[in-house]
């Protein structure tokens, strides 16, 4: 009980002293609406031009950087339905062996399809989602 009454008077204690020096008035805030108000100068066109470059490039300037390498592109596949050895990829029906953005459909298993091109594969396995997909298997 003690403990309590003292939490609670010390907390009037600090509202009272928070209180007594936040004497803001009404003119206090219209002066800092002004001030936000105002319409600041940023730098002039010449001052712009004029500026050095802030970043720091890895290997010398980005126009150097950027010319040796080549952009890859990389391709995103959805698999939606396996039927035999067809499946529908973004989709579009595929059967065995044929291409989509030059990957070739090399093996269509279970619940995947593996693409390759060149050394590269790449397995597109089915969503595992409460979905009407098709998994049909005759062989």
């Amino acid at each position: 009980m003690g403990n309590q009454l003292l939490i609670k008077s010390v907390g009037i204690v600090a509202l009272g002293l928070t209180l007594a020096h936040a004497e803001i008035t009404i003119n206090d805030i219209d002066k800092l609406v002004n001030d936000i108000k105002q319409e600041r100068i940023g730098l002039t066109k010449q001052d712009i031009a004029k500026a050095k470059d802030p970043f720091i490039y890895l290997g010398g300037k980005y126009s150097r950087v950027l010319a040796g390498k080549s952009k890859k592109r990389h391709y995103r596949f959805t698999l939606t339905a396996i039927i035999n050895d067809r499946v529908k990829l973004n989709r579009k029906w595929y059967s065995l062996n044929q291409t989509i953005h030059g990957y070739k459909i090399s093996k269509v298993g279970k619940n995947y399809a593996l693409l390759t091109r060149g050394n590269e594969k790449v397995r597109v396995y089915m969503r595992h989602k409460k979905s009407k997909n098709i998994k049909l298997f005759v062989k």
